[in-house]
C-alpha cells in the first residue's frame, strides 16, 4: 500500500540548512544541504517510522488530501496489522 503525505520546508537560520517535516507523520523531521539531500533523507526516516508503526500494530495515518506542494510517497510492502 501507498501513503503520501505533505512535507513542510523551512531552512535554518544559523546553519542555512533546509529543514523537511512530514507534519502527519508527528513531525517527523530531518535536514540537509540542499532540498534534495533533505527529501532522501527524508524518505529514509518516515519509511522507517511507517514500517515500525505497522511492525507494532498501531494505526498508520491516512495518506494527506492532495493539494498543491510537495509530497512524499512511501510504501509499505506488507498490510499494517489490524489495531
Amino acid at each position: 500500500m501507498v501513503y503520501t503525505y505533505r512535507v513542510e520546508f523551512e531552512t535554518d537560520p544559523q546553519t542555512k540548512t533546509i529543514v523537511v517535516s512530514v507534519p502527519t507523520l508527528n513531525y517527523t523531521a530531518d535536514f540537509g544541504d540542499t532540498v534534495e539531500e533533505a527529501l532522501e533523507r527524508l524518505h529514509a526516516l518516515a519509511q522507517g517510522f511507517l514500517e515500525l508503526l505497522a511492525e507494532k500494530g498501531e494505526p498508520i495515518p491516512p495518506s494527506d488530501p492532495p493539494d498543491e506542494g510537495v509530497y512524499l510517497s512511501l510504501k509499505l510492502e506488507h498490510e499494517p496489522l489490524p489495531a
